[in-house]
């Protein structure tokens, strides 16, 4: 999950968001029922939030919005 998460990190510096495709989702949250969950904290405690989860395809995070 830290190498994850630190690419996703990497990708963000360049872009306004990171997509995270389905075999690359699959090594780290095997499918099940609380995937998306799962992901979502994944996500809270990197500082990042999903944007959007398509099952079966794939996650798009970007950077949690300051407040």
């Amino acid at each position: 999950m830290k190498i994850l998460a630190s690419r996703i990190a990497k990708e963000l510096k360049r872009a306004k968001h990171c997509a995270v495709y389905e075999p690359e989702l699959t090594r780290v949250w095997p499918d099940g029922e609380t995937r998306e969950a799962q992901i979502a904290s994944f996500a809270k405690k990197h500082g990042l939030r999903l944007r959007h989860y398509s099952h079966g395809f794939c996650a798009i995070f970007d950077k949690e919005p300051s407040r």
